[in-house]
């Protein structure tokens, strides 16, 4: 597998629970609906990149939808992450057990971390708003990210 610098993320927190990401990769894209209800998707993403901030060598990320849903698993090489995108289906389960890959790539940490932190950043101050903010405000944890924050500006020297 190559290593591409040719990797975005658009992540938006849309109103009553649900959010949308796009993940363009080498020019193909790929949208995951994600709901708010089953868990807390962005706390879940913030966890995420602060352990691998934070060097631990292995993360897994759930994202559902309904019905069914994605799962990101995150494995540190030195400072790239190779991150295997899995789809699965309908699931009452804690964790699904039926994964199907739908895609791989690499990417360095600190570029993975600067374009998810940004988008995060812009939610938080399109939360400042307040008709952006009606029907979305409590789907977004502001302690965690401001923590998250402080630990980004570190780890990327800004």
């Amino acid at each position: 597998m190559e290593q591409t610098d040719d990797i975005d993320i658009l992540l938006t927190l849309n109103p009553h629970g649900w959010s949308t990401c796009f993940l363009v990769d080498k020019g193909k894209a790929y949208e995951f609906t994600i709901t708010h209800v089953f868990s807390d998707p962005y706390f879940d993403l913030i966890q995420v990149l602060t352990s691998l901030i934070n060097g631990q060598k292995f993360a897994t990320l759930f994202w559902y939808g309904e019905p069914g849903g994605h799962r990101f698993e995150f494995t540190t090489q030195h400072d790239i992450i190779l991150v295997s995108v899995d789809e699965f289906g309908e699931t009452f389960d804690e964790e699904p057990k039926l994964c199907q890959l739908m895609f791989l790539f690499e990417i360095k940490l600190k570029q993975l971390i600067t374009i998810f932190y940004l988008q995060l950043q812009k939610t938080r101050i399109l939360l400042l708003d307040k008709n952006f903010a009606e029907n979305r405000e409590r789907d977004f944890p502001f302690q965690e990210f401001h923590k998250f924050e402080r630990l980004v500006k570190q780890f990327l020297d800004l």
